[in-house]
C-alpha cells in the first residue's frame, strides 16, 4: 500500500527496504538483498530475502527475512516461494475478518447510540447475558436495577407485576410477542419475542431506552443543526417534552423570550410547531454522532 503503510515486526531490529523498491517488485518472486529494485546493496552483517504478493487491485504486502552473520542457502529461497500462493488468500481473509469485526463493532456503536439492547432471558425471567453496554447504562437508572444475581429489580411493583405477566402470557402462548413498559422517565420499553434461542431455549428480549435530547451536548446540536447555542437549549427542552412556558422558566427567560426564540428555531430548521421540532431531531442522524 503505497499510502497507507502497516508494519509488524518479530525478532531483532531490521531496517526496511524502501517504499519505492517494495513497490516495483514482481508478485511472488523471491528478492535477494542483491537484486532488489532499485540497487539495493549488501550491508555488512545484513542479508535479506523478500517477496511480495497482491492484496486486491490496490495493495500488496511484503515479507522480509533478515539474517546477520551469514547469507541464506538456495533452499530456504525455494522454501519461501513455495508460500506465495497461500499468502495472498491468507492475508485477504484476515484483512476481511478486521474488516467484519470493524462492521460489527460500528452496528454495536450504533445501537447504543439509538438506546436498543437486546437481553436473553431464562424461562423465569433471570437475564442470562446481555449485549455490551446495556449494564452500565442500567446502572444509571435508579427505577430499574439489573442485580448481580441477574434478576431485573423494579422501583413500581406495578411494572415488576407486568413483567412477570408478560413472561407467563409467553409460557401460555410462545407464538405471540410480549410488550413491557418499563419506565416513563426516561422512556423504557421491553419486548420479548416470540420463539427462543436456538439449543439453549433463552427467550430473547429487546430493550429500548428512549431518547432524551438532553442527554447530547449543546455544541453537537449547534453544529449538526446550525443553530445557536439559546435556541439548542430550547429545542432540546421542546423534543423532551417541556411546554413552551416551562421550557422559559427552566432557562430562566420570559415566555416573550422563550416564544421569539422558538420562531427563530422554527425558521432555521424550516418546521411548524414544537412537534416539527420534535420530528426533525428525533428523527435526524444527530444521535449517531
Amino acid at each position: 500500500m503505497k499510502d497507507d503503510v502497516h508494519a509488524w515486526q518479530r525478532g531483532a531490529a531490521m531496517e526496511m527496504p524502501e517504499i519505492t523498491a517494495l513497490d516495483r517488485m514482481r508478485n511472488e518472486r523471491v528478492y535477494s538483498h542483491a537484486d532488489m529494485p532499485g540497487g539495493e546493496r549488501p550491508r555488512a552483517n545484513r542479508f535479506l530475502r523478500t517477496l511480495r504478493w497482491t492484496i486486491g487491485p490496490d495493495s500488496f504486502a511484503v515479507l522480509v527475512l533478515q539474517r546477520q552473520g551469514r547469507d541464506f542457502r538456495a533452499a530456504h529461497a525455494a522454501q519461501l516461494s513455495r508460500l506465495a500462493p497461500y499468502l495472498g488468500p491468507t492475508m485477504a481473509s484476515w484483512l476481511a475478518l478486521g474488516r467484519e469485526r470493524s462492521c460489527a463493532a460500528l452496528e454495536q456503536r450504533m445501537t447504543q447510540d439509538l438506546g436498543a439492547f437486546w437481553l436473553l432471558l431464562s424461562a423465569s425471567g433471570r437475564i442470562i447475558e446481555t449485549a455490551p453496554g446495556l449494564r452500565e447504562q442500567l446502572a444509571t437508572i435508579p427505577a430499574l436495577r439489573l442485580q448481580a444475581s441477574g434478576w431485573l429489580a423494579f422501583a413500581d411493583a406495578a411494572t415488576a407485576q407486568a413483567f412477570r405477566q408478560a413472561l407467563a402470557k409467553l409460557q401460555a402462548r410462545p407464538e405471540t410477542v410480549a410488550v413491557v413498559d418499563l419506565l416513563r422517565e426516561p422512556p423504557a420499553q421491553m419486548v420479548i419475542l416470540a420463539g427462543r434461542m436456538a439449543l439453549t431455549g433463552e427467550w430473547v428480549a429487546l430493550l429500548r431506552l428512549g431518547p432524551r435530547v438532553r442527554a447530547l451536548s449543546v455544541d453537537l446540536m449547534v453544529r449538526h443543526f446550525g443553530i445557536r447555542r439559546s435556541e439548542a437549549h430550547l429545542a432540546m427542552l421542546l423534543c423532551d417534552g417541556f411546554t413552551l412556558q416551562a421550557a422559559a422558566q427552566e432557562l430562566g427567560w420570559t415566555i416573550e423570550t422563550a416564544r421569539s426564540c422558538s420562531k427563530q428555531i422554527f425558521a432555521r430548521l424550516g418546521v411548524n410547531g414544537q412537534s416539527g421540532i420534535l420530528r426533525k431531531v428525533i428523527g435526524s442522524a444527530v444521535w449517531l454522532t
